[in-house]
């Protein structure tokens, strides 16, 4: 009886993730993204995001860490390479501070949550879409109220030329 109480214990955060909705996931990774537990490293500071991200994203955010780290390596100290001065999840710098709310629509193993993010008196509407990846709901972009998406942004840094 214990051997199972520990297996059950031991599989209980990646049940949990597996049960989670959309619109937990999409709360979960605005939790993780505006306030995160420590500072993250330069190198891997998409970790704690990372389990909430379709393979594809989670590529390009790690492609984009190579390119940002390979252009910083290449210019002088006292010039700035090409790259981005925010987190790529937000259009605005400054990010947001609060979710204010969430609706998500399902069609089956794709789902569209919007979210009103705000920064003080600022709210806007994203839209985070996610797949279905095996037993969970996975990020795979985010639309930007104003535009654009974070696949874009991401392609887009990644045409620039890295040059001294």
């Amino acid at each position: 009886m214990r051997h199972w109480l520990a297996i059950a214990i031991l599989m209980a955060p990646s049940a949990v993730m597996a049960g989670q909705r959309p619109d937990q996931v999409v709360a979960d990774f605005y939790r993780l993204t505006m306030h995160p537990n420590r500072p993250e490293p330069v190198k891997g500071r998409f970790q704690a995001v990372a389990p909430l991200l379709g393979d594809d994203l989670r590529r390009a955010l790690a492609a984009y860490e190579t390119y940002e780290t390979a252009c910083s390596r290449i210019v002088p100290p006292d010039i700035k390479p090409h790259m981005l001065d925010q987190s790529p999840f937000f259009l605005a710098p400054d990010g947001a501070k609060t979710m204010v709310g969430t609706s998500e629509r399902l069609y089956g193993p794709v789902a569209r949550v919007s979210v009103t993010l705000a920064y003080d008196d600022v709210r806007w509407t994203d839209t985070v879409l996610l797949g279905r990846h095996g037993e969970r709901w996975a990020i795979l972009d985010i639309r930007w109220q104003e535009g654009g998406s974070l696949t874009e942004r991401l392609l887009d840094f990644a045409n620039h030329r890295c040059t001294p």
